[in-house]
């Protein structure tokens, strides 16, 4: 299988579809974010679908999702946006994507460290915490919300620039049918505040007046368990220490991708013995779980 042809649609269509890549050809980036062109774009692309390729592959641990020690991309968008250094000679290969190594519990890397994702989960002019914090809840945790209340209004931006996010969202929240989600969206929101629309560290959002000081990024939350977050970095090292809900929610993902509908209830239940079984195998490993997947009866009864 890995080695047929179709191989590589699969690899470039699923991560269409679970990490909203398609999204990126609709967004157009704010110049004032800095110098972005379609090559960047692909790159940014190559780098969600060579990583997730060589995740199976290399049979690489789950984990390694959420906090990988490498990612593709290219010298462009490497020294941009990752902040990551080049000599001359690779300079040159600007818009040449490879693989690089980086550094465990760092901000970049990963799913949710990925300049792609970031930028799929804005959009080209600012970054909105509901949504991604619902994106991450879908895509990463496989919890995702119940739709908002129709007699609730959307949260609308002061146009004095009076209010932070944080400030609009708390006085949103005081609605009770509000605050029970909102308890579990906004802290995987806010903690990937610190990313801009395109992907790049930021500690303040941009300034109303050129020479006026941005307002500093509050990143903090606490988890629905009581776990409190400082920044991403926190929410990664959470998320390797529980990687159960994500491994569920990526196997799902992938069932849901070979049949073209959710689970039932008794479907769920072998999927999540797959995840058991991949999580207690020694060298256990992504390519383990695609072929258990694979594997159960429901997906071979297709």
């Amino acid at each position: 299988m890995l080695n047929h042809g179709n191989f590589g649609l699969f690899v470039h269509s699923f991560t269409q579809q679970w990490l909203g890549l398609h999204e990126l050809i609709n967004i157009m980036p704010d110049p004032k974010l800095g110098r972005f062109r379609d090559s960047d774009r692909k790159a940014l692309e190559s780098e969600a679908e060579m990583f997730f390729e060589t995740m199976i592959r290399e049979n690489r641990p789950l984990t390694d999702f959420i906090d990988p020690d490498f990612t593709f991309t290219s010298p462009d968008v490497g020294s941009q946006i990752y902040g990551l250094k080049y000599d001359k000679a690779q300079k040159k290969k600007g818009t040449q994507v490879q693989r690089v190594s980086l550094e465990r519990g760092g901000r970049f890397g990963g799913i949710l460290g990925q300049a792609g994702v970031m930028m799929a989960t804005a959009n080209g002019v600012d970054t909105q915490p509901v949504l991604r914090g619902v994106w991450v809840l879908e895509n990463v945790l496989g919890d995702p919300p119940p739709p908002p209340p129709e007699a609730v209004p959307a949260i609308t931006p002061d146009t004095r620039g009076a209010k932070t996010v944080r400030d609009l969202l708390n006085a949103h929240t005081s609605e009770k049918s509000c605050a029970r989600c909102h308890k579990k969206i906004d802290p995987l929101g806010f903690v990937l505040e610190n990313f801009d629309p395109i992907g790049q560290w930021r500690d303040t959002y941009p300034a109303a007046h050129p020479k006026k000081d941005g307002i500093p990024i509050d990143a903090t939350g606490t988890l629905p368990d009581g776990t409190p977050l400082s920044d991403i970095r926190d929410l990664k090292r959470y998320l390797v220490e529980n990687n159960g809900a994500f491994a569920t929610c990526l196997a799902e993902k992938l069932f849901v991708y070979g049949t073209g509908r959710a689970p039932n209830y008794r479907e769920r239940r072998e999927l999540e013995a797959v995840v058991d079984e991949v999580l207690t195998k020694k060298n256990g490993g992504t390519r383990d779980l695609l072929l258990g997947v694979i594997a159960t009866e429901a997906f071979r009864a297709k």
